[in-house]
């Protein structure tokens, strides 16, 4: 999509500017979205069995258009079904160093597949590691999606793909990272104003639903050793304060989440002040703690109830009511582990934890990843999910 909201529609052999829609837009005349609906169904049937394979540098198609935006899911706060799209998914979801028509037809696969599923909203790490997936001022192309820059906007297209299939997108990203080994000093006032930057120029150009923030803020490899836990939470709760700000004076209705580390301990260690997170308003919309244990955990030798225990504190934990859905270990599903061995014993535990999450008045879920829903890892968790869920084939 051009700058100026235009973009040259060929997929017919007609050459015409068509304004398309942009956020807080009016969008196209119902006569025109009826016709490029009708090539888009075409064109989406071509290839409705695997993955295509196309490489990026081959053939590029103009003729991709978006449609009319749904409304955001209203679920989103109250019933969250969503998944975490993670940049080593990438490849497993038919969308690494694709042409532009390839990735739109495996981009469509992916959230018809998710939307059958049952998901509703999903985290799509968009700045994963001091890079993005979409044209930046700030940050090179990632590596992670591309060989090399790309001729078409991937983030414009997943969007609204998100959006045609009734999914809220939230734009993931690790604001501190600066390599897998490095990162930028969070106490600098030059780490908040990147980050700043980033977040503004996502919600200026782009109809996310929500900005999400996943548990690395101060990394454990002792690059910061000497910064103490108070000032850590300080300099954290800076950023997040800033971020959430920023996000609001734009539109309301984006959200801003962020999904901590499942051991309150460790959270807190790296900077996360969740005393303050869920006892005051305006840090955040929702908090989502990874609870990536089984109830047969073993603890100083003896079998441990972990993930009942971590759910517990965490809602206690909850004093304003902050919506708090649970991150669920759907990649451990199946994995021989000798301190956590539920994972290789049952194949019903991510049904369980919802279950549990639900009874302790929580607002959903989110599986990490979303590989693990459609490999052989996850394939009997996720057959027991479908059965919860009245999901047939």
């Amino acid at each position: 999509m051009l700058k100026n909201g235009m973009k040259i529609v060929s997929g017919t052999g007609i050459e015409e500017a068509v304004k398309v829609r942009k956020k807080k837009g009016t969008g196209l005349s119902k006569a025109v979205i009826a016709i490029l609906l009708a090539w888009a169904i075409a064109f989406a049937s071509v290839d409705g069995i695997a993955y295509a394979t196309e490489a990026a540098g081959t053939e590029n198609v103009e003729g991709f258009v978006t449609s009319e935006r749904n409304i955001r899911n209203s679920e989103t706060l109250t019933d969250m079904r969503g998944v975490w799209i993670a940049f080593v998914d990438y490849k497993n979801m038919g969308l690494y160093n694709k042409s532009e028509k390839v990735f739109c037809a495996n981009a469509d696969k992916m959230f018809k597949k998710l939307k059958k599923d049952n998901i509703n909203t999903v985290f799509f790490h968009v700045v994963p590691c001091n890079d993005s997936i979409y044209p930046s001022k700030y940050l090179k192309w990632s590596k992670y999606m591309f060989a090399k820059a790309p001729s078409y906007d991937p983030l414009e297209i997943l969007i609204d793909l998100a959006h045609e299939n009734d999914i809220s997108f939230h734009a993931w990203l690790n604001p501190y990272r600066k390599t897998m080994k490095k990162s930028f000093n969070p106490g600098k006032s030059s780490s908040i104003k990147r980050i700043l930057n980033i977040v503004n120029e996502i919600i200026d150009n782009y109809d996310v639903d929500g900005i999400h923030m996943d548990d690395y803020f101060y990394p454990s490899n002792g690059q910061f050793r000497k910064v103490s836990m108070k000032k850590r939470k300080k300099n954290v709760n800076n950023m997040i304060k800033k971020v959430y700000q920023a996000i609001k004076e734009t539109d309301q209705e984006i959200l801003f989440g962020i999904s901590p580390a499942g051991t309150v301990t460790y959270a807190e260690s790296i900077g996360c002040d969740l005393e303050t997170w869920l006892s005051e308003d305006g840090y955040m919309d929702y908090i989502v703690p990874q609870i990536y244990w089984s109830d047969s955990y073993i603890m100083n030798g003896r079998k441990t109830k972990l993930y009942s225990q971590r759910l517990k504190q965490w809602v206690e934990l909850n004093k304003n009511d902050t919506p708090m859905m649970i991150g669920l270990a759907l990649y451990r599903a199946g994995l021989k582990d000798s301190n956590d061995k539920g994972w290789k014993k049952k194949n019903n535990i991510i049904v369980t934890q919802i279950k549990q999450e639900q009874a302790a008045g929580c607002d959903g879920f989110v599986l990490f990843s979303s590989t693990y829903m459609y490999n052989k890892s996850g394939k009997k968790e996720m057959k027991n999910y479908r059965k919860y869920f009245g999901i047939t084939n």
